[in-house]
């Protein structure tokens, strides 16, 4: 195994790492919290922050999608 296959793997398990740190945090915290957050902090004064909001929170396993891309590709430098 040399240098560079050995850089290639380590960037690799950080991206898969780093993806998955980023995908939890952008799923619960950004568009779970924040959607439920915005929904009661604006229940009185816009109806239209509260429908985002609400949208926000049924829709935060999309947030995933940012961390299976880096993992795909932090999969792709290992091998």
């Amino acid at each position: 195994m040399d240098l560079q296959e050995t850089y290639r793997k380590t960037i690799g398990v950080v991206l898969i790492i780093a993806s998955i740190v980023f995908g939890i945090w952008l799923c619960l915290w950004v568009m779970l919290y924040g959607g439920i957050m915005q929904a009661v902090g604006n229940s009185q004064v816009n109806d239209s922050a509260v429908v985002w909001g609400i949208i926000r929170a049924i829709f935060f396993g999309i947030g995933i999608i940012p961390a299976w891309i880096g993992i795909v590709i932090g999969l792709a430098l290992i091998n």
